[in-house]
């Protein structure tokens, strides 16, 4: 899947593009800065699944070269032009958790952080990149003597990986990210109340919590769209590949004026969707009971989200607001792809997130 729009602007600008690189679909996003506005020039994705011999909407895990063959291959298609790239990191291969530390020794923090963080690493903190930065406010400090320190660890293995693919399709990567922080950036705007983000991938969900635009809390569920596609293709004993065709077509669907078919898809959605939006409801009770504060909405984002039905289906399960997210209202893009990009917007949050940024620094 591919859109270039660049002939509807004029060019001129340095443009730059940001690369998900997820595991069951690579997708990219070229933006450019004009006149103070934000415009989007191309996007596309490509499924990974018939690069491992599996179906489309398959989680992989591919070879770096093979993953360098994919990316290559959907920059050509959705024809980026630019090679100013930002490249994701999967949460799963990072580690992110809160520390948190007497107010006193703010000024060590250099010395005192690589220590804590051998409690939390199972490798030699010698085989990670570490990062760090101090969250709350000076009032937040003077009120509990205790500061709250935001640790990342990326595995030094893992930045050799995506680094070596970025290389084998010609970019210049200007920077890693975690998906996370790209998909927060994308999909939220900045506020103070907590919002809970739920990414929801082809093989696993990830659930945030991010408060004043940091990232409070997150974990993984081990359920993602794919699970949905096998159901279906278990009960209604169709193909795979005609099970992904079916969901991404029907979905949850209407409840009336339906086929047969139709109903028993929507059927064998609704039953493997249940666990998972049960868990979160539980997940959004227990974190506002331990935190006594309340989550004010819940967005929903990644290639999952895009299932037909699925806002509605979270809403009647949780008390707490849903939404879509829709990273592209933050670009400039034609009045009539307006409803197509935000159909599509919440498989791309992390694309949009890690180009906004780029764009920053340029």
């Amino acid at each position: 899947m591919a859109f270039s729009l660049r002939s509807l602007f004029s060019s001129g600008t340095q443009s730059v593009v940001g690369i998900d690189i997820g595991t069951s679909a690579i997708k990219v996003v070229q933006l450019k800065r004009e006149r103070g506005h934000v415009l989007l020039e191309t996007y596309g994705a490509i499924a990974l699944g018939p690069y491992a011999g599996l179906e489309i909407g398959r989680a992989t895990s591919l070879s770096a070269e093979k993953i360098s063959e994919a990316l290559t291959d959907v920059l050509r298609e959705a024809n980026v032009t630019t090679k100013n790239a930002a490249l994701s990191i999967p949460y799963s291969s990072s580690l992110i958790t809160v520390l948190k530390l007497p107010a006193s020794i703010e000024k060590q923090l250099s010395a005192i952080v690589p220590i804590e963080a051998r409690k939390y690493i199972p490798v030699p903190i010698n085989e990670v990149m570490l990062d760090w930065f101090v969250v709350g406010s000076d009032k937040e400090k003077a009120a509990t003597s205790k500061i709250e320190v935001l640790l990342v660890a990326i595995h030094n293995d893992t930045i050799s990986k995506f680094r070596s693919i970025g290389a084998s399709a010609g970019l210049q990567v200007g920077f890693f990210e975690i998906e996370v922080f790209s998909s927060v950036r994308a999909a939220l705007e900045h506020g103070i109340a907590p919002i809970a983000v739920v990414d929801m991938g082809a093989g696993t969900t990830k659930f945030y919590v991010v408060e004043r635009g940091l990232v409070r809390e997150s974990h993984i569920i081990s359920q993602g769209s794919q699970d949905l596609t096998l159901a279906a293709s278990r009960a209604l004993n169709i193909p795979v590949m005609q099970a992904e065709e079916w969901k991404r077509r029907f979905g949850l669907g209407p409840t009336s004026g339906i086929t047969e078919t139709q109903a028993s898809l929507a059927d064998s959605i609704q039953l493997s969707l249940s666990p998972l939006v049960s868990e979160l409801a539980r997940t959004v009770a227990a974190y506002e009971t331990r935190m006594n504060q309340s989550i004010s909405e819940l967005v929903l984002t990644g290639g999952g989200a895009g299932l037909k039905g699925l806002q509605d289906f979270a809403q009647k399960n949780i008390s707490t607001p849903v939404r879509l997210a829709d990273p592209f209202s933050k670009t400039q893009t034609p009045a009539f792809l307006e409803q197509i990009l935000k159909e599509a917007g919440p498989e791309f949050s992390v694309a949009v997130g890690l180009a906004l940024r780029r764009l920053q620094e340029v």
